[in-house]
């Protein structure tokens, strides 16, 4: 919080139906903050409607007409972010204590009042108010931020997946490139080879086919996630690690790498964000292929329940042979712009993944030793929407 609050740039309403006690509340307190005043519940609404810069409301309960905690009640549907305080009598604490643990109040101040007293808590729930926007201001930028930086892994992985694509693209187009120049030569024969015209034409279909497959795969991944949140579905979560696999092999395969699959053929459909999860599955791929030089990376996925009466849980392990992670380094792994890569990257595809499994009410588990390789585990629940654990209860587990 700033050493100086700018106090005057956040005002005060306050409503009583006596003349007399708007006149003193307004001479009391001028000096330190900017006073509104409203005699009614009715005038007290307007007032709020028309200066968006207001930042806390006390209101006297006993008025005619609109009381003060029916008054705050329809403040906290239209705006929510204000403070708002109950003035009011030691006799009604009954209706006090409702008004606070329906969080219709944040405080109330007793009547009469002590000047003093009463300036420190209007202090307070300015600051409440200041602190809560500045909470809100930062997470909206954290939000911005978390999406640009799924934007730029995204466009740095589809550099790769396009290596990718290239090399898978080159095996059909040999097939239909040598269709294509036999068919002169075939066309001009007194006697049709019904083999060729039969059999390659169709290679040849099919393998275009193919192409128009892969095109629409890369497609699908170069796709900016939608906006913040999660749009469930229905996936087969082993035919999308296998659409990943496809891309990535020739990036293995350039360093003599092996691929090994052992999918669970069980594995119920999941409910899961596909955009969101391809970009998981890319990110930890990839980081395996970039920390194994020699060996194989094995991709296996099951599901279980964590205890009896638990939704299932889906969980897809990639372990590598690689060069391994110190316990050191374990600790900082999905810290923001922590990287083991030197210059060739930025650290923040793991905080990325991190932040989409925590989106599914999942965790990451990881387990390394130096020299001999890493297994990254996610753990999701089959359905997160009807799963009950709160986003991160459960926290990114580490060891050797």
């Amino acid at each position: 919080m700033p050493e100086a609050l700018p106090f005057k740039e956040l005002p005060v309403l306050f409503v009583d139906d006596e003349e007399m006690a708007l006149i003193t509340f307004k001479g009391l307190f001028k000096r330190d903050f900017t006073i509104y005043t409203a005699s009614s519940g009715e005038a007290a609404l307007r007032i709020i409607e028309e200066h968006p810069e207001l930042a806390l409301v006390v209101s006297d309960q006993r008025m005619p007409g609109m009381s003060g905690v029916e008054l705050l009640r329809q403040v906290s549907q239209k705006r929510p972010e204000l403070v708002r305080m109950l003035m009011t009598a030691y006799s009604e604490m009954d209706l006090v204590i409702d008004a606070i643990n329906q969080g219709n109040i944040y405080r109330y101040i007793t009547k009469p009042y002590n000047e003093e007293e009463l300036k420190q808590t209007l202090i307070q729930g300015i600051e409440r108010f200041y602190l809560m926007k500045e909470r809100d201001r930062l997470y909206a930028e954290k939000i911005e931020t978390l999406k640009k930086i799924a934007r730029t892994n995204r466009l740095t992985a589809i550099g790769i997946l396009a290596a990718g694509m290239a090399h898978e693209i080159n095996n059909p187009l040999v097939a239909i490139k040598t269709f294509l120049q036999m068919i002169p030569q075939k066309y001009e024969e007194e006697i049709k080879d019904q083999e060729f015209w039969d059999k390659f034409y169709k290679v040849a279909t099919d393998e275009t086919q193919r192409i128009q497959l892969l095109i629409s795969h890369l497609l699908r991944y170069s796709k900016v996630p939608e906006e913040e949140g999660l749009h469930l579905a229905e996936v087969n979560l082993n035919a999308l690690l296998q659409e990943t696999l496809t891309f990535l092999d020739n990036e293995a395969k350039k360093k003599g790498l092996i691929i090994r699959q052992e999918l669970d053929k069980a594995l119920p459909l999941c409910y899961v964000d596909q955009e969101k999860m391809r970009q998981v599955f890319l990110n930890i791929l990839l980081n395996a292929i970039y920390a194994t030089s020699k060996g194989y990376i094995l991709v296996t996925t099951s599901f279980d329940t964590e205890e009896e009466g638990k939704m299932p849980l889906f969980k897809v392990a990639i372990q590598d042979t690689g060069v391994g992670i110190s316990e050191e380094n374990l600790n900082k792994l999905f810290n923001p712009f922590f990287t083991t890569k030197q210059n060739e990257g930025t650290g923040l595809g793991l905080m990325m993944c991190h932040h989409i499994i925590d989106e599914h009410r999942g965790s990451i588990d990881v387990k390394s030793e130096l020299g001999k390789g890493t297994t990254m585990t996610l753990h999701v629940p089959i359905n997160p929407s009807e799963y009950n654990r709160r986003k991160t209860d459960r926290k990114p587990s580490m060891g050797a």
